[in-house]
């Protein structure tokens, strides 16, 4: 299965909180023919198709022309194809900003191929967008929410941050009453959390206010997952909740640190090889990103952006520690290592520990419990940094952040 990330880099304007590269300024002339050029160089070296998984992400890619999103489309088709059986079509979703949807824009999109929406609404409440920086307010949400839903999309998801400086409770269930009434497909429930290079991180450091308190942060995250738990939403992964059938396909091939192709500025790509993981990524810039495209002489992304690679060993790890996410799925060491023909005693030692701890149950995949969902950064960690001294985490009691999802 191959996984194609599409980078849309232009915003309006620069949400606080976001660390992904964004750029305020008009888009590139060149932009969407790079863009192609980028898709080209990125098959040679990842042709593993067909296509089952397409997201256009940024930035703010509801601000893309629908001819550019065609573009992209006929391209991918081209060089990967899509799946052969109309019963299993390929998911493509495209991130949109509540301000931008429109009934002709959706009509469009649909007809472009676009087959899942997904809504950065973030809060129902005004003061809370205010704070968040976002260019729409509660109405534009929920106007944008219901257009989806009447738009006849195959799955459609809904995003809310939680965890904000002052936030109560009774400010929490506002927005959550107004997502029980939309009832989407999907729903993606981040806390918030202050990346240094922000302008949060920036407001923070200078002490224009404080972090929520973890403990309260933690009975948020708690309050959420009993609130989806309620209306039946499948707890599929650390952070998203979705009816039966509407889990995200894209995300799933990140948190297997499976192989997939990313284009346009910032973005990376992996693939798995019977040695490892290659992994490559284009520079964090726009400019950058077209000068290394134009230089026909160099090989694939040299001197450029990202250039990384894992031991069999090492992906190993990684892969358990980026795994723990998908709370279905979990992970799967002894069928990975026998895929390799490796063998870790310091990660199943680990992994032991957790168990004994009450954080990981193993039925066949290892997957975190309830009690493990509240360290699970921890425990990631713990198995990516195994060593045969670490029996030590059977008796660790320290409470972690949630991962935050980055797609």
């Amino acid at each position: 299965m191959t996984a194609v990330y599409v980078h849309y880099p232009y915003c309006e304007t620069l949400c606080p909180y976001c660390d992904f590269f964004s750029s305020t300024r008009s888009e590139d002339q060149g932009f969407f023919p790079a863009l192609i050029r980028d898709l080209e160089r990125w098959n040679h070296w990842l042709d593993e198709g067909p296509v089952r998984s397409l997201y256009f992400g940024g930035g703010t890619p509801s601000r893309m022309s629908v001819a550019g999103l065609r573009q992209v489309m006929t391209t991918v088709a081209r060089l990967w194809g899509w799946p052969a059986s109309p019963a299993s079509p390929a998911e493509v979703t495209l991130e949109a900003n509540p301000g931008d949807v429109t009934p002709a824009l959706l009509a469009a999109w649909r007809e472009a191929g676009v087959t899942r929406i997904s809504l950065g609404s973030q809060s129902f409440r005004d003061e809370e967008l205010q704070f968040l920086g976002r260019r729409h307010d509660a109405a534009q949400a929920l106007d944008a929410a219901r257009m989806i839903a009447d738009a006849g999309f195959a799955s459609y998801s809904l995003d809310l941050i939680f965890g904000l400086p002052g936030q109560s409770d009774r400010d929490l269930d506002e927005s959550l009453d107004m997502l029980a009434a939309l009832r989407p497909p999907h729903v993606s429930l981040y806390g918030l959390t202050i990346e240094e290079g922000t302008a949060f991180g920036t407001a923070l450091a200078q002490g224009l206010f404080d972090e929520m308190k973890r403990d309260q942060w933690l009975g948020m995250y708690q309050r959420v997952c009993q609130w989806a738990q309620s209306l039946h939403y499948h707890h599929y992964e650390v952070s998203n909740f979705a009816q039966p059938g509407h889990e995200s396909r894209h995300n799933r091939q990140y948190w297997r640190n499976r192989s997939w192709v990313g284009v346009g500025p910032a973005a990376h790509g992996q693939r798995l090889t019977a040695e490892g993981l290659e992994r490559r990524g284009n520079p964090r810039s726009v400019r950058a990103w077209r000068q290394n495209l134009e230089a026909t002489d160099r090989p694939f992304l040299a001197g450029a952006g990202l250039r990384e690679s894992l031991s069999a060993d090492a992906w190993l790890r990684e892969a358990c520690m980026i795994g723990l996410r998908d709370l279905e799925l979990g992970i799967a060491p002894e069928r990975w290592c026998g895929e390799f023909g490796i063998d870790d005693p310091a990660l199943f030692a680990a992994i032991q520990a957790a168990k004994a701890s009450g954080w990981i149950e193993r039925s066949g995949a290892c997957r975190l419990t309830s009690k493990g969902l509240l360290v699970a950064d921890q425990v990631a960690e713990r198995l990516l940094n195994a060593t045969l001294g670490s029996d030590q985490l059977q008796g660790a009691s320290v409470l972690g952040q949630v991962p935050r999802a980055d797609v």
